[in-house]
């Protein structure tokens, strides 16, 4: 043996650590989808600033959610699923959603979103 001292990984070593690397990287193609939907979801819903709220109907605000999510390719939520509360000086629009995307084997991946639009506050 020479005296030096040796460094770098041993075989076993390189191979946890490519796993590990793998099984992250397995999760992000998983689960990056659903928050890239849910992003588009939540412009989709702060638009509804630029529109006058209280002149539209319920089925004018799902219509045009539903113009976005087709825009958007977002094809697992609908704008039925759209929750819409109508309050003397203010309107709720909110949609709240839970996806699960399976990893492996029995392991599944549940994620929740909590999307809200109130007509009385400023974005």
């Amino acid at each position: 043996m020479s005296s030096r001292k040796q460094q770098g990984l041993t075989m076993i070593s390189g191979l946890v650590v490519l796993v590990i690397m793998a099984t992250l990287f397995s999760a992000a193609f998983k689960l990056g989808p659903l928050y890239l939907d849910n992003y588009f979801i939540k412009a989709s819903i702060d638009s509804l600033h630029k529109d006058n709220v209280g002149e539209m109907t319920n089925a004018d605000i799902r219509r045009k959610m539903a113009n976005h999510f087709l825009i958007n390719n977002i094809r697992d939520v609908k704008a039925k699923q759209l929750k819409i509360v109508r309050e003397k000086k203010r309107i709720l629009v909110s949609l709240n959603y839970e996806k699960r995307v399976n990893f492996m084997g029995n392991l599944d991946f549940v994620v929740t979103f909590t999307n809200v639009y109130d007509s009385s506050m400023g974005l």
